[in-house]
């Protein structure tokens, strides 16, 4: 394994109060908390599958394809899906599984079967279909969790419910249990595909390799998504058996540097502790927030969050907080009146540190 990853001692439960004497943050070089990267580049090395060549080179269409196999491989077993499909893109991915989805009920003699729903739940007014999926008359969003109201959109034409369990698109929600776990219920009772987008909170953000595990459901669709700094992105469309039976024949073979990173990065998820690690990290992010959260209540209303995904609400927009904590070194994600801190996997506590005491220092700043 050629990705390395340090580890410290330091007690999660030990709330750090940094100094806010002077204007200027304390990291060392500007930290990434918005979620744009799942590792920081300097603690992630490359894949050790091609040695010989360095991650962009060229490459053949055997190579691609056996590059592409061999994922595919990789990712199967760590997840709920008997076939892994691997896409350029999430566009092309959410449209690779919207007409699997269409075939699959054609082929066992439903073919009225098209339409999706889509769960975009009431906290997101302005939410939007996933990508790729624009454009399609047959697919609604439910601006509801209410699960009356959602039995009611089911007909005869439904041929699945979509789902994100945390939705992060202009606001911040971790999806319950329960709900999953209704949509679940109604699937199988109505012969329906359950779907969950994970392109966001997948791939060990969670604390967990999926988001959905924390709650015992099991989905019979995903996309998850990987989008590095040095390589096009990635999509995986992860399927049942059942399902896989709706695929059409041949592929779009995503770009062979894509692929190399994607090997390095299910290798380094796969590592022995590597997910414990990400765990404990999570654990110290909340804690710090929490503590933040408590001396700054004149600033913020209300922390959410789960893994290394945590949101802390404003009373206004969160916009010109994120500019200046910019300016101050740390980018983050304003979300309306949430700011996002998505940390990579690879955040070290002296990065928790320092991000948070650049969010103290842009609240003591506003209290002046």
């Amino acid at each position: 394994m050629s990705a390395t990853f340090s580890d410290s001692t330091s007690e999660p439960n030990a709330p750090i109060t940094p100094a806010v004497d002077d204007d200027t943050c304390v990291a060392a070089a500007p930290l990434d908390f918005s979620g744009a990267s799942l590792f920081f580049p300097e603690n992630f090395a490359g894949s050790t599958l091609r040695t010989d060549a360095p991650i962009g080179s060229p490459q053949s269409a055997a190579e691609v394809a056996a590059l592409s196999d061999a994922l595919c491989a990789k990712i199967s077993p760590v997840s709920f899906g008997d076939h892994v499909f691997l896409r350029p893109s999430e566009s092309d991915a959410w449209r690779a599984a919207v007409e699997m989805v269409r075939r699959y009920h054609r082929l066992v003699g439903r073919p009225k079967r098209r339409r999706f729903i889509v769960c975009v739940g009431p906290a997101d007014a302005t939410a939007s279909l996933p990508p790729g999926l624009e454009g399609d008359d047959e697919i609604v969003t439910l601006r509801t969790d209410d699960h009356a109201a959602l039995q009611a959109e089911v007909d005869v034409r439904t041929a699945a419910i979509l789902i994100a369990p945390v939705r992060t698109q202009a606001g911040f929600e971790v999806v319950s249990g329960s709900v999953l776990a209704r949509l679940r219920e109604t699937a199988d009772e109505y012969g329906l595909i359950l779907g969950f987008d994970e392109t966001f909170c997948g791939l060990g953000r969670s604390g967990m390799l999926w988001a959905h595990e924390w709650t015992g459901v099991t989905p019979d669709l995903m996309v998850a998504r990987h989008s590095p700094a040095d390589a096009p992105p990635l999509a995986a469309l992860v399927v049942t058996q059942r399902l896989a039976r709706g695929a059409l024949g041949g592929s779009t073979l995503a770009d062979g540097a894509a692929l190399l990173a994607g090997h390095a990065l299910v290798d380094a998820l796969s590592t022995p502790g590597f997910q414990e690690r990400v765990q404990n990290r999570s654990w110290y992010l909340e804690d710090q927030l929490s503590a933040l959260f408590y001396r700054r209540r004149a600033a913020f209303t209300a922390l959410d969050g789960l893994g290394l995904m945590q949101a802390l609400t404003l009373a206004g927009d969160a916009e010109p907080m994120r500019a200046k904590l910019a300016v101050q070194g740390l980018l983050t994600r304003a979300m309306g009146s949430v700011l996002g801190l998505f940390p990579p996997l690879s955040v070290e506590e002296s990065d928790i540190d320092a991000a948070v005491s650049c969010i103290e220092i842009v609240c003591a700043q506003e209290e002046r």
